[in-house]
C-alpha cells in the first residue's frame, strides 16, 4: 500500500506540497469598483461591470465600499463589451435591498484581462521558411518534411 493508505494508495509524497498561491487577506487591503447594481433576480444581485478591458473573476468576494462583505460572483454574463455579472448574498444580505446604480467593490487583484476571453488573442509570428527537406531536386527545392529554412540536405553542388 501507497502512503496515504486505501487499496489504490494515496497522494503521499516527502517532497513538495500542494503549490497555488498565498491566501489574500479578508477583507482585502485594497478594493476598486467592480460593477454597479442593476437589479435582483432570484434572490441575486446582477450588476453590470465598470471596466472595459477587465473582466472579474469567479467566486471573488463582493464588498461594499466600508468593506463589508456582502457575497461571492456566481456567473459572468454578457458580450466582452458589454460585461455583467451576478452576485450571490450571503445570509443577511438581501438582492432588493440594493438601489439602481449602487456600486459593489473586488480586490484589485481578482480581475482577468479581458483578451483571455476575446477570439483576437495576440498570435505569434511564422516559425521557420520552406521547407527544403530530405532528396527532391538538385536544386534544394522540394522534398518531403517540414525544415527550418537554410540550406538542408540534397542540394548544391557536389562536393568532389
Amino acid at each position: 500500500m501507497g502512503k496515504g493508505g486505501g487499496k489504490k494508495g494515496g497522494k503521499g509524497g516527502k517532497k513538495g506540497g500542494k503549490g497555488g498561491r498565498a491566501m489574500e487577506p479578508d477583507p482585502p487591503e485594497e478594493i476598486e469598483v467592480a460593477g454597479t447594481f442593476m437589479h435582483s433576480a432570484e434572490d441575486q444581485m446582477i450588476a453590470k461591470s465598470s471596466h472595459v478591458e477587465r473582466v472579474p473573476m469567479f467566486n471573488t468576494y463582493v464588498y461594499k465600499q466600508n468593506k463589508q462583505k456582502l457575497g461571492k460572483i456566481d456567473e459572468i454574463l454578457g458580450q466582452t463589451r458589454d460585461v455583467h455579472f451576478s452576485i450571490v448574498p450571503i445570509s443577511g444580505v438581501e438582492a432588493g435591498s440594493f438601489s439602481e446604480g449602487d456600486s459593489f467593490y473586488i480586490s484589485t487583484q481578482k480581475f482577468t484581462p479581458l483578451y483571455k476571453f476575446a477570439d483576437n488573442k495576440p498570435k505569434g509570428g511564422k516559425k521557420g521558411g520552406k521547407g527544403k527537406g530530405k532528396g527532391g531536386k538538385p536544386s534544394g527545392k522540394g522534398g518531403k518534411g517540414k525544415g527550418k529554412g537554410g540550406k538542408g540536405k540534397g542540394g548544391g553542388k557536389p562536393r568532389w
